[in-house]
């Protein structure tokens, strides 16, 4: 007489069905409730560059912020997040769902650990590189040696008549900038060089920029002058200036220069001074400079692109910050009788 089977399948059947509800119902428990829905505080979670999805889900579970680390890591294997675990420091709480805390460190919403740096306008490359190198950024010395044209520059327009080498003082963007500590020099770089095509591009790339007597790089070395020599409201009157020099052929004499030329900040160069021999010193050199002095910001390059017409050839400025205008060599004196030398 046959054996019935059936009853010991059923049961067999039955139990794995359960086995597979009580399975699910944990995992759910697992990936979708809190350790503690109370808790809304945060802590700092680290994870460090290269870690892999099994330790850091260990490490959640050992801070009290998931409760099975094996079923988050294969939750999150399951959804290929292994590779994309990202380093940083993270704000997790045990309030949060465990599927939420690994959402957080897959698309790396971790705290911003980044530097604050700001680059006041017509600081020289060399001052950007001490205050890059004091905060943690990078060295002084290797921001100056990724600070020249490249190949991999050649994307940005403005650069095309630079040869591989040449400084790139004048275009790295004075700006306020969030960077990492111990950054890629030349990744600094390529960051100062889009900030200033996406804030002056505009300006030198336009469609009479064909037009112009001036090229781009001539532009911005005039900038940088006009940034050291002018307040800001007064620019494109200084700019004027300065046009009307190089339109007569008459020097620049710049104090500005001077200062660049002599690594020296004197409001009022010397006699002795204004005679140094140098390719930078605008009182010795006819024309512009063979670079820019600093790096201007936009209002500097907007006075170069667009100076004032007017007919004065000099220009000088009291304690009080005004700019004073003068046609004639004589009437320049007179008024720095009047105005300087008190």
């Amino acid at each position: 007489m046959a054996r019935n089977t059936a009853h010991p399948l059923r049961l067999i059947l039955v139990t794995i069905f359960v086995a597979l509800v009580l399975a699910a119902g944990y995992v759910s428990w697992v990936l979708l409730t809190p350790v503690d829905s109370e808790v809304v505080d945060t802590i700092e979670f680290p994870i460090a560059r290269g870690q892999s999805l099994r330790r850091v889900t260990s490490n959640l579970a050992e801070a009290g912020l998931i409760r099975d680390a094996r079923v988050l890591e294969l939750y999150g294997r399951l959804l290929d997040a292994a590779p994309r675990v990202r380093s940083g420091t993270y704000p997790l709480s045990p309030g949060q769902r465990p599927v939420d805390i690994l959402s957080d460190i897959v698309y790396g919403r971790a705290l911003d650990e980044s530097i604050r740096v700001t680059i006041p306008e017509g600081w020289r490359l060399e001052q950007i590189g001490t205050r890059l190198e004091a905060f943690g950024v990078v060295s002084a010395d290797d921001f100056a040696d990724a600070a020249v044209m490249k190949e991999r520059h050649r994307s940005f327009e403005f650069l095309l008549g630079l040869e591989d080498g040449e400084t790139l003082e004048g275009f790295l963007y004075p700006e306020t900038y969030r960077f990492d500590e111990g950054s890629d020099p030349t990744d600094v770089i390529e960051r100062m060089l889009a900030t200033f095509e996406d804030r002056v591009g505009d300006l030198l790339l336009g469609d009479d920029a064909e037009d112009r007597r001036l090229s781009i790089r001539e532009i911005v070395t005039l900038a940088s002058i006009v940034q050291h020599e002018s307040p800001t409201a007064d620019m494109p009157l200084v700019a004027g200036v300065f046009e009307n020099r190089l339109r007569d052929g008459r020097r620049l004499e710049s104090d500005a220069t001077v200062n660049y030329a002599l690594g020296t900040s004197d409001r009022r160069p010397t006699f002795a001074q204004v005679l140094t021999q140098h390719p930078f010193n605008t009182y010795r050199r006819d024309g512009l400079p063979p670079g820019p002095i600093g790096n201007p910001g936009r209002e500097a390059i907007e006075a170069a692109v667009n100076p004032a017409e007017h007919q004065y050839y000099f220009f000088l400025h009291p304690l009080d910050g005004r700019t004073i205008l003068s046609r004639t060599y004589e009437e320049h004196r007179a008024n720095a009788e009047r105005y300087l030398e008190r």
